[in-house]
């Protein structure tokens, strides 16, 4: 059976016609946009002579592309693409990404195809099971990576309305689906339009 992360790239529309090209092009056309607002923003601070206010947005620039880089190096080239890609594919969810320096899944002594099937899986579900707000607002999901002594940690946090039963049905299926060996740590929260709760993969001993 293929793994999510190999279904996520044989299902897609673009693919199935023959043009994966399309959702490349659109993750940079993304970028460029993202970009141009960035530069925008920063102009407009110079013109008006706000050059605290520069010097802040300066930092927020420098801590996404610490981000970025952080996603480039995560070693699983399905994922990479994936999370990259996130934004330019889904406009009512935002997804953050938060990498402890010392996460690298190739480098990790994990199955990094299992983690990657597991994330994409779990996000996926949110995808499907997501509310869009009323407000015109997006909802917002932040994936955090880290490392502890004896295992990798998978946190997800997300701020927004979902329908609870449907996802804990997909989040049971992403974790448990023939991945014994991932667990969903004590202290989960479902509240509404709340959902936090971290995966933890042990680290296999060498």
């Amino acid at each position: 059976m293929n793994s999510n992360a190999q279904r996520y790239e044989l299902d897609q529309p673009a693919i199935r016609s023959g043009s994966k090209d399309e959702l490349f092009a659109e993750t940079l056309n993304h970028f460029r946009h993202d970009w141009m607002n960035d530069i925008q923003v920063l102009y407009g601070y110079l013109k008006l002579k706000k050059y605290d206010k520069m010097h802040d947005y300066m930092e927020t620039i420098r801590e996404k592309l610490i981000g970025e880089s952080c996603i480039s190096k995560l070693g699983d080239p399905a994922l990479v693409v994936y999370l990259q890609s996130y934004r330019a594919r889904c406009r009512s969810i935002r997804l953050d990404v938060e990498l402890g320096p010392d996460v690298q899944l190739s480098q990790l002594s994990v199955d990094s195809g299992t983690v990657s099937d597991a994330i994409i899986a779990v996000i996926e579900a949110f995808t499907r099971q997501s509310a869009v707000p009323a407000d015109g607002d997006v909802n917002r999901l932040r994936l955090k990576l880290s490392v502890q002594s004896d295992c990798l940690v998978i946190g997800f946090d997300y701020d927004g309305g979902y329908r609870r039963e449907e996802l804990l049905h997909e989040l049971r299926e992403a974790v448990g689906a023939g991945r014994s060996k991932l667990r969903v740590a004590s202290g989960a929260v479902y509240d509404n339009e709340k959902a936090v709760f971290d995966i933890h993969v042990p680290l296999i001993q060498i």
